[in-house]
């Protein structure tokens, strides 16, 4: 397919653009810093694609959604990522709060890089899914999907456990041989159910994932911050605990590991870009372990 061929949709590749960075970002000003155009041309553009394809956007719960048949939307979305990948404008990748800022502080060449505040999994994996994103590397290693998954492939890049974390001044700070009834006497960090099934589950039975969090968008104030009340509990792990110093480490073993991955769409692996990106980590994640002790770079 050719450049001309890939420029024949409904909508221009800026038009889409503008919707789609607004679903990924979250509002319209962000959409419009990144498009480098003001908010005004911004809803211009999405009211224009809503008219041509008959759709609407809601704003629930705080996130930012469409509504209607999707599926002419799709099209122009498979159309515009081929654009993407020609090389008509930026790639597009996002990160964890834990991933985001060691592997893509710096934006790869050719990619638009996230803000690395997405909810959970489920969130990236349905934007990449949809088309809106290209790249996505992810945390949460016991709730990704697996290396064998036909829809996604997923390229480990570092592994590293996960430890409970609290305030210096908690209670069982320093102390030794906690037990779980002791766990169990303080509120202890958890995300919506479902969220990560494998995760709360090995968490739930020690104990802890008992005080559940409403996080639209990660923000430190409302996950590791919350330790500064001296009695909730969370969880950490190295990469995280030096983005977000302030707590400490308890004698406690979650018998949990986590670990990045860069996720895509299977259907988009063989691209050359993704190919490059892949490489571009794989180093990272190199000089991460080299750092940091107790991670470890993937087989």
């Amino acid at each position: 397919m050719g450049t001309h061929e890939l420029l024949r949709g409904l909508v221009t590749l800026e038009q889409l653009a503008a919707l789609d960075l607004t679903l990924w970002f979250g509002s319209g000003a962000a959409a419009g810093l990144a498009l480098h155009i003001n908010q005004s041309t911004v809803s211009r553009h999405i009211q224009k694609v809503l008219r041509l394809l008959g759709l609407r956007l809601v704003r629930p719960w705080g996130s930012v959604q469409l509504r209607g048949d999707l599926s002419l939307l799709q099209a122009e979305r498979w159309v515009h990522q081929m654009a993407r990948f020609k090389g008509l404008c930026p790639l597009r990748v996002d990160g964890t709060y834990a991933s985001g800022p060691w592997f893509l502080n710096q934006a790869p060449q050719g990619w638009m890089v996230g803000r690395f505040d997405l909810p959970g999994a489920h969130v990236p994996l349905q934007l990449l899914r949809d088309r809106v994103i290209d790249a996505w590397v992810g945390s949460y290693q016991p709730d990704l999907p697996r290396s064998d998954d036909p829809d996604w492939w997923v390229l480990d890049l570092v592994r590293e456990p996960v430890h409970l974390l609290s305030a210096p001044d908690h209670p069982l700070a320093g102390e030794s041989g906690i037990s779980q009834g002791d766990l169990e006497r303080f509120p202890s960090l958890a995300l919506p159910s479902g969220w990560f099934p494998r995760t709360e589950t090995i968490l739930r039975a020690q104990g802890l994932w008992r005080s559940p969090v409403d996080l639209p968008r990660y923000d430190p104030s409302s996950w590791e911050g919350r330790c500064s009340d001296q009695v909730t509990l969370a969880y950490g792990q190295s990469l995280t605990e030096l983005l977000q110093p302030g707590t400490v480490r308890l004698d406690w073993q979650l018998g949990l590991l986590t670990g990045e991955a860069l996720v895509v769409r299977r259907d988009l692996m063989d691209q050359p870009a993704i190919q490059e990106l892949s490489g571009l980590l794989q180093g990272k994640a190199r000089k991460i372990a080299m750092r940091l002790a107790d991670v470890e770079v993937a087989a």
